[in-house]
């Protein structure tokens, strides 16, 4: 899509960087959703996940799918060009963040078209604000679309043999128990929030439940990966 001008990765991430402070507290990061802070803190944080993400996550992700492809950076000069174009991926995908946030939310970060998003419209017989309906309807119309790139991208990149057997039960093993664990994350939290207050405000703790779950699997997935590189080290696993 970029034609290999700028880390499509950290593209996404930047795009993600507004909301990521969530996984970590549970006070409302206004600062992260204004232009004031496209720097600090959501560059700073953007390159802390494209730091975790090209040193922990890619090399074993791609083992476990049997992708191959090499980031070239053996010189200076290509590393030097591929830093800067993270920074500008990720400064391009938070203002897109931005920009969309402001056009699909009734609040301190809209900047046009406030009276409209703020009605009420009803589906299916109840009431939703139409700003949510964006919100979610404009996430669920980009899946398709992500997921054609990913299947390009692998299809492109795959390698030409079969992934080993132990990487495979490596893999599903910790998929699986980052996800059990997750789930535990997102029940130990549900539990304690009675039925009715749930849904006086289901979008929000809808989010943080989400917010949960992530916490646990992230954990337990980063830890696994580590794991991973230890025991794959010189590419022992096959």
């Amino acid at each position: 899509m970029s034609r290999n001008t700028l880390p499509i990765a950290a593209l996404a991430i930047g795009s993600m960087t507004p909301d990521l402070y969530r996984l970590f507290t549970m006070q409302s990061g206004m600062l992260t959703h204004q232009w004031k802070g496209l720097f600090y803190p959501n560059l700073t944080l953007g390159l802390l996940f494209c730091v975790i993400w090209y040193l922990l996550y890619r090399p074993v992700v791609y083992r476990f799918f049997g992708i191959q492809h090499d980031l070239k950076l053996d010189s200076f000069r290509h590393f030097f060009s591929f830093f800067i174009g993270i920074i500008i991926a990720l400064l391009i995908g938070v203002a897109t963040h931005l920009i969309w946030d402001g056009l699909t939310h009734s609040d301190f970060r809209t900047f046009i078209f406030q009276d409209f998003l703020s009605q009420t419209v009803h589906l299916f017989g109840h009431p939703y604000p139409l700003h949510r309906l964006l919100q979610l309807g404009s996430s669920a119309l980009a899946l398709p679309f992500l997921g054609w790139m990913s299947i390009h991208y692998y299809q492109r990149h795959k390698q030409h043999w079969k992934v080993n057997y132990k990487i495979k039960i490596f893999a599903w093993c910790l998929f699986t128990l980052s996800t059990l664990l997750g789930l535990f994350s997102f029940w130990d939290y549900a539990r304690y929030i009675p039925h009715e207050v749930w849904h006086s405000d289901t979008y929000y703790f809808t989010g943080r439940s989400i917010n949960e779950f992530m916490q646990g699997w992230l954990s337990t997935f980063s830890l696994g990966c580590l794991l991973f590189l230890f025991l794959d080290r010189q590419q022992r696993m096959g």
